[in-house]
């Protein structure tokens, strides 16, 4: 999977640099940033990346970048969820009525937050370390 994300990142002919910050085999994610020359409002965002294995190889199936409280890439199933968590007492996320996976990212106070999911339209939820739980989105009927 690591061979796949070199591959593919050395295709990109517009980012000049790029950092893999963590890699979850058992999720086939791998967490990235980007730096491209001149756009200093995208450099830097985190970005998770889903793998696939087809044909004896492994394959980018999807990327988004994860630049705020939620978001979310909706090509197709498993849908990625993820965003970024600033604040000290955001503990937990809760997608539907999974905990979400929080990777430590190295050198920052940003943490980001991911989840597969089958269902195309999640509640989501942060979970303070005072117990409380704010919405970040909630499902209208």
């Amino acid at each position: 999977m690591e061979d796949a994300f070199y591959k593919e990142m050395n295709r990109l002919e517009d980012v000049d640099d790029y950092n893999l910050l963590k890699k979850v085999e058992k999720d086939n994610v791998i967490l990235f940033n980007t730096y491209i020359e001149g756009d200093e409002q995208n450099n830097e965002q985190l970005i998770i990346s889903y793998f696939k294995k087809g044909n004896k190889e492994w394959v980018l199936n999807k990327a988004d970048a994860c630049y705020d409280e939620w978001s979310a890439y909706l090509g197709d199933k498993p849908y990625i969820w993820c965003g970024t968590l600033t604040e000290p007492a955001q503990d937990k996320v809760y997608v539907g009525d999974a905990e979400a996976n929080i990777i430590e990212v190295e050198g920052s106070s940003k943490r980001v937050w991911y989840h597969l999911s089958e269902n195309e339209n999640e509640e989501i939820k942060v979970k303070l370390t005072d117990g409380t739980e704010e919405w970040l989105k909630k499902v209208k009927y």
